[in-house]
């Protein structure tokens, strides 16, 4: 599947953020080309992280857009906010994270402003920020939790809808160490090696398939860890705790899991979802274990029953 966004929205591109003065992360803006804007009338946002376990993928990814998000999008309609971020492993999961929390800043304080100012006024949608949404697969669902979670005292998510997320750290079902495929190994030591001797420039974007080669030796060689860093954030224990003792109102949180995933397995998803439920036995959460395998909502859309029960669970508290 490839999706083309070009059907379905108009584009614009808007830098969230600068390193050093310089101009370097930006979140693309759809708007779907249903919606006429009214002047009268303020639209909600679904901000979408990209998956590709935070080593590739750009924003958003045409291999990796559901059907389902896009069908939300055009009928509700909803503004869809995709941002870019540092990816791992020139980049560490803190300095992802940092990402993260900045650009849910920028939406808060520049945003529209941002938008008004490139586009004519008949093409403007006010986006009503008090209405967000997260959503993303795999490492974006991970980040639309950690969003949530770690940075809802300013990101003020509503809900979240999280497709195999459980790329944590400390979910030990999750990518082991796994040794014995020489090749694989060989792989990953040079392109860190060329990370420690700083050969590599940050990379933002890295569309799919492009680094394919060290996504796959990651996943036979169960390195993922060390390419995140070692920042307890990362992980779900400490962001439920951060919540939890910040204080901070927590999203609603829908999670599909896929029964023969066996890139981010079930029992992760299994782990994450019951240290939300009791580590914040307030927040909302839908559990959806559904037959298939990594990426298995992909061509699904809002009329796959199992969608459309997580869709209305969603609404609820973002609409």
């Amino acid at each position: 599947m490839s999706v083309d966004f070009a059907a379905f929205f108009n584009r614009t591109d808007l830098v969230y953020k600068t390193l050093d003065g310089v101009p370097f992360v930006e979140a693309a803006v759809l708007i779907p080309k249903s919606l006429a804007p009214d002047p009268s009338k303020s639209y909600p946002v679904l901000v979408h992280f990209h998956g590709g376990a935070l080593i590739v993928g750009t924003n958003p990814d045409p291999s990796f857009f559901a059907r389902w998000i896009i069908e939300l999008s055009t009928t509700t309609p909803a503004i869809i906010i995709s941002p870019a971020y540092r990816l791992i492993p020139e980049a560490t999961g803190a300095d992802i994270l940092a990402d993260v929390s900045s650009f849910f800043t920028w939406l808060h304080t520049s945003f529209a402003p941002s938008l008004a100012a490139v586009l004519p006024p008949d093409q403007f949608p006010t986006p009503d920020l008090t209405r967000i949404a997260a959503v993303g697969e795999s490492a974006g669902g991970y980040l639309s939790i950690q969003a949530g979670l770690l940075f809802n005292d300013h990101a003020k998510i509503k809900a979240v809808g999280a497709a195999y997320p459980a790329q944590y750290p400390d979910a030990e079902a999750y990518n082991p160490r796994r040794k014995g495929d020489a090749e694989a190994e060989a792989v990953v030591d040079a392109y860190l090696e060329k990370v420690k001797n700083g050969d590599l420039p940050i990379r933002v974007s890295s569309p799919w398939p492009k680094g394919k080669e060290l996504v796959e030796a990651m996943c036979k060689t169960g390195r993922h860890r060390e390419m995140m860093g070692d920042d307890e954030r990362l992980g779900i224990t400490k962001a439920v705790k951060a919540a939890r003792e910040g204080g901070w109102e927590v999203p609603a949180i829908w999670v599909i899991q896929g029964e023969d995933d066996d890139l981010v397995p079930k029992a992760g998803a299994d782990f994450v979802v019951t240290k939300i439920q009791e580590g914040l036995p307030k927040t909302p959460v839908k559990y959806t274990v559904e037959p298939g395998p990594h990426l298995l909502d992909l061509e699904c859309g809002m009329d796959v029953p199992w969608v459309k029960e997580g869709v209305e669970f969603m609404k609820k508290f973002w609409l």
